[in-house]
C-alpha cells in the first residue's frame, strides 16, 4: 500500500510539475544564445571569418551553446508530450489537434537540432584542424545559410503546435481565451520566420503556454466543447 501511494504521489507530481519543461526549455535555449555571442556575416571578409573561427574562445564558446541548447530541445520534448497529454484530455477521443501539435512540435525540434549543428559545424572542423583552413569562408557561408534555413522550418512548424493548442482552448477552454486569441496571432507571425525575431515570439509563447498549464487543474479534466 505505501509503495502504492507513493507511486501516486510521484504521478501527480509529475502531472503538476512537468508543464514547467516549457520555461526551462525557452531559457535553455536563450542562454545558448548569450554563451554563443556574435559571429561573423557570411559576407565578412575571408580572414576576419578564419580568424574567428580558430579562435580557441570562440570555439569552446559555441560548444558549450550547442550543448545548452541541445539540453533545451530536450526540455521542449518534455513539454510537447505534456502538451500533447492536455490537449488529448481536452479533446476527448478520436481528435486530432493534440497528434498535430504534438507531431509538429517534434519535427521542430529536430529541425533546430540541425540549425545548431550547422551554426557549430565549421568551428569544430577548424577545431579538429587546429586551424580555419579547414573551414573556410565558403564552407562558413553554406553552414550558415543551411543553419539558417533549418531554423526557419523550425519556427514555421511552430505555427501549427501554437494553432492547434489555440484550436482547443477555444473549444474546450483549456487555456484562457485570451491566450487562444493570441495563439492565432503567433501563429501567422511564426510563418514569416524568415525574418529571424518570429523565433523569440514563439519561445515567449511557449513560456507563457508553459506557465499557464502549471495552473492547478489545468486540463486534469475534460471541459465540454463548444458548439461549433
Amino acid at each position: 500500500m505505501g509503495s502504492d501511494s507513493d507511486g501516486s504521489a510521484r504521478a501527480r507530481w509529475w502531472e503538476r510539475w512537468a508543464a514547467a519543461s516549457g520555461a526551462v526549455a525557452v531559457i535553455l535555449m536563450a542562454i545558448a544564445f548569450v554563451v554563443a555571442g556574435n559571429s561573423p556575416d557570411p559576407d565578412d571578409p575571408a580572414a576576419e571569418i578564419a580568424s574567428y573561427l580558430a579562435s580557441d574562445s570562440n570555439q569552446n564558446k559555441n560548444f558549450a551553446a550547442f550543448f545548452v541548447f541541445l539540453a533545451g530541445v530536450l526540455f521542449m520534448l518534455v513539454f510537447l508530450s505534456v502538451l500533447r497529454s492536455r490537449l488529448r484530455a481536452a479533446e476527448g477521443p478520436g481528435g486530432g489537434l493534440a497528434p498535430l501539435a504534438f507531431g509538429s512540435g517534434v519535427a521542430g525540434a529536430a529541425l533546430w537540432i540541425g540549425a545548431v549543428s550547422f551554426f557549430v559545424a565549421p568551428l569544430a572542423t577548424a577545431d579538429n584542424r587546429g586551424d580555419a583552413l579547414g573551414a573556410p569562408a565558403d564552407l562558413y557561408a553554406f553552414s550558415s545559410d543551411a543553419g539558417y534555413l533549418l531554423w526557419v522550418g523550425a519556427v514555421v512548424l511552430g505555427a501549427l503546435v501554437v494553432w492547434a493548442t489555440s484550436a482547443v482552448a477555444f473549444r474546450t477552454g483549456l487555456l484562457p481565451r485570451w491566450f487562444a486569441w493570441v495563439g492565432v496571432v503567433v501563429g501567422v507571425i511564426c510563418l514569416f520566420a524568415i525574418f529571424f525575431v518570429p523565433a523569440f515570439v514563439y519561445w515567449a509563447w511557449i513560456l507563457v503556454a508553459s506557465l499557464l498549464l502549471l495552473r492547478p487543474r489545468a486540463g486534469s479534466s475534460r471541459a465540454a466543447p463548444s458548439p461549433a
